[in-house]
């Protein structure tokens, strides 16, 4: 069995004046892993809605997309396997993140998800209760129905569902992580602020095989 995902807290990175001309060398500010480079430049959220540090994160999750340049995507990859969590719903959960994407709603289904969970402190504990929640949102509830049993919500989910597997098998167990380019995950430990951060980001963006 995998390695279950478990929080992890960032750590709280400040904001300076301007990126610092730093060295980014390979073990102290990033690690490669194993997989293929993505077609496109990509920055991937390996998250989890009921992980408390992934939901204090979002803000910071929001700053790095928007500083992303136009040829870059920024990606929520939601993962199942949190600790005592019914796999079902964090299953369903996925989907539902695939189904608010599709239907162009992601960012109030996103905030809706994480504030029911750890604003309200309530629980799924169904698809009904999601769709419930799209529905409060202003979603149509055969919109909801046909988008999220469809072929394609389906396909997506198995593709997340790989990718947490990938980075499972690799020793890589806590949320949020980011990985570039399919390749690349940063290495916290050693950034001074979000400048440096985002520098670090844009230097993975660009680093070829």
């Amino acid at each position: 069995m995998y390695k279950k995902l478990i929080g992890l807290c960032f750590v709280v990175l400040t904001f300076s004046g301007a990126a610092l001309a730093t060295e980014f060398t390979e073990g102290d500010y990033y690690i490669e892993i194993k997989g293929q480079f993505t077609k496109h430049k990509e920055v991937r959220e390996h998250f989890s809605f009921y992980c408390p540090h992934c939901f204090n994160q979002e803000p910071t999750m929001h700053d790095i997309k928007a500083s992303l340049p136009a040829d870059a995507t920024f990606v929520k990859n939601h993962v199942d396997g949190m600790p005592g969590q019914k796999p079902e719903i964090e299953k369903a959960l996925t989907k539902a993140l695939i189904t608010a994407d599709m239907l162009k709603v992601k960012s109030k289904i996103v905030a809706a998800i994480f504030n029911y969970i750890h604003v309200n402190k309530a629980k799924f504990d169904s698809v009904k209760d999601i769709k419930n929640l799209f529905l409060l949102n202003g979603v149509d509830g055969d919109k909801f129905d046909k988008t999220f049993g469809s072929f394609a919500v389906n396909v997506q989910a198995k593709k997340m569902f790989q990718k947490t597997a990938n980075i499972r098998k690799q020793g890589i167990g806590t949320v949020p992580t980011l990985i570039i380019n399919g390749k690349y995950k940063p290495v916290m430990s050693k950034l001074k602020s979000m400048d440096e951060y985002k520098a670090l980001i844009g230097f993975l963006l660009n680093k070829t095989a």
